[in-house]
């Protein structure tokens, strides 16, 4: 049950659903650059399922691929 003044989320609206979820995902990527993690995804260089663009807090950004396997990482293009 929603608390008082709340509504449940599929009752929102498209503009409502999108600023909750932005507000979520803001917390998160704080949270992440706190702890010197990467945002990691995909773009238009990732051609291959195994290819991740790693994106440091610092700003240093490469594109690595991942062993499906091993889950090792290997760095393959520095793009800043």
């Amino acid at each position: 049950m929603a608390s008082e003044g709340r509504k449940l989320f599929f009752a929102l609206t498209a503009e409502e659903k999108e600023s909750r979820l932005k507000a979520v995902l803001q917390n998160e990527i704080e949270k992440t650059k706190a702890m010197n993690l990467p945002m990691v995804y995909r773009n238009e260089l990732c051609v291959k399922p195994s290819l991740f663009i790693h994106k440091y807090p610092n700003g240093y950004t490469v594109l690595i691929e991942q062993n499906t396997t091993t889950s090792e990482e290997k760095v393959i293009k520095i793009l800043y």
